[in-house]
């Protein structure tokens, strides 16, 4: 493994060490002079169901400033129209948010982007740690004993931890630690270090639910336990990954653990499998085989945040082909719908702000010269009362209206509650966009326009 791309596999995080305090978060979007900014925590650091915090404008010119308490939590989700960019905070730490190429960046109130505390302990490892692994030519050996190798990484990481009282502590824990997981992936055998690994970091610490540095590292070790580890020992089959979740936390300790373990796992495995009808399954299974056995009700809650974001509509997810009825009562499937751009609008005959947003259909249209379809599903109570509504309206070519009802189909599969919600698709059936707003829809397509 090159060191360029030993950098690549490391996931490096922008925070700044800093003292108690509140939070300060600032923004400069050119790109956007008249957004909206929402602040979210989350219901549980594991599903990351968001909680909403504060709602802000930028004024004018890109700009904002906002103060957060820490009670919020150390993990923050900032949302800039359709674009969202997670990151850790300190207490008392104070960040800019940057609109830089097209792509949200978070940097401290000095412009650095990396704590310098955290670049010594990765380039200590790098130097110290890394050649017990690598070969002159690059490939991933062990030939020392794993309590060996274990024990230096104790000792490296122990120099920049000592004081367990610093705000940074569990950054600079967290950190090594993913160091650690990129590293003993790449070796045929992990068995002994990942029993090292999680007897220091797991099995023989509190358990820290509420921690999201805890069970992000949680999540990580389930990972290469169902993708690496598993297949050493799991004598199942290699595609059920639920089997391989249940199999792979039951090796940790305390019957709680498993239980976090457990729920770590299970989001890990959508991770996996992106697709749709994957997705169902997994939920299928989760239903049936794991959450009845939970005895825990804080983790019950938390799998059930799990199923819930992960079946939410999502940039970059793939969108659920169903068949649903027009406005004729005919059959159609989604899948046979071809265009290059799909716009979905869920809406409702009661809702004033979809039936205001229906009055930009044709501008959309013509804004894409015929590589636009509109397809406009209607979460009424019934399909009279959606198709009574269109009879009074002007039938547009290019606009498709389907019905989906208030309950069941898309309202399931996506997790859709707030109207009207407009989603953009490529010709793949990919979600590319999500505008939030009615007047966020026309620069959507004009960016996705070919």
């Amino acid at each position: 493994m090159s060191i360029r791309l030993f950098y690549l596999v490391i996931w490096l995080f922008i925070i700044p060490v800093t003292g108690k305090g509140a939070i300060i978060i600032e923004g400069q979007l050119s790109g956007n002079p008249h957004s909206l900014i929402t602040l979210y925590g989350y219901a549980d650091y594991i599903s990351k169901a968001p909680v909403e915090i504060l709602k802000v404008h930028t004024n004018g010119a890109g700009n904002f400033r906002v103060t957060v308490s820490d009670s919020c939590g150390p993990l923050v989700k900032l949302l800039v129209e359709n674009r969202s960019l997670s990151f850790f905070t300190l207490p008392g730490g104070a960040y800019i948010i940057q609109d830089t190429t097209g792509q949200l960046t978070v940097t401290d109130a000095a412009g650095t982007p990396v704590n310098q505390l955290l670049h010594s302990m990765e380039q200590e490892l790098l130097k110290n740690w890394y050649p017990l692994f690598v070969d002159t030519t690059g490939r991933f050996r062990l030939t020392l004993p794993a309590d060996t190798v274990f024990q230096r990484f104790h000792e490296i990481v122990l120099k920049y931890t000592n004081d367990t009282t610093s705000t940074a502590y569990p950054l600079l824990r967290y950190d090594a630690a993913i160091y650690y997981l990129a590293f003993v992936q790449q070796l045929p055998d992990t068995t002994g270090l990942m029993d090292h690994f999680e007897n220091d970091y797991f099995n023989n610490a509190p358990i820290q639910e509420k921690n999201p540095f805890y069970t992000k590292l949680l999540e990580d070790d389930l990972f290469v336990r169902m993708m690496f580890l598993a297949q050493q020992r799991y004598k199942g089959s290699a595609g059920n990954l639920i089997d391989k979740v249940t199999h792979e936390a039951a090796y940790f300790k305390s019957p709680q653990l498993q239980q976090l373990a457990l729920a770590a796992g299970c989001n890990q495995a959508y991770r996996v499998n992106r697709e749709p009808e994957q997705k169902d399954e997994l939920s299928r299974r989760i239903r049936a085989t794991i959450l009845d056995s939970l005895t825990h009700p804080g983790i019950r809650t938390m799998i059930a945040h799990v199923i819930t974001e992960n079946t939410r509509a999502r940039v970059g997810n793939k969108f659920p082909l169903l068949t649903l009825k027009n406005e004729k009562n005919e059959t159609v499937n989604f899948a046979d719908i071809k265009s290059d751009l799909i716009l979905v609008d869920f809406w409702a005959t009661w809702c004033w702000g979809c039936v205001e947003g229906m009055k930009n259909f044709p501008s959309w249209i013509s804004q894409c010269n015929g590589q636009l379809t509109i397809v406009s599903i209607s979460v009424d109570n019934n399909l009279q009362q959606m198709k009574a509504f269109l009879d009074k309206r002007e039938k547009l070519p290019g606009v498709l209206s389907l019905y989906n009802g208030r309950t069941g189909g898309y309202l399931d599969k996506l997790q859709i509650s707030g109207y009207p919600t407009y989603i953009l698709l490529n010709k793949n059936r990919e979600i590319i966009a999500m505008p939030g707003y009615t007047s966020a829809v026309a620069e959507q397509l004009k960016i996705n326009i070919k």
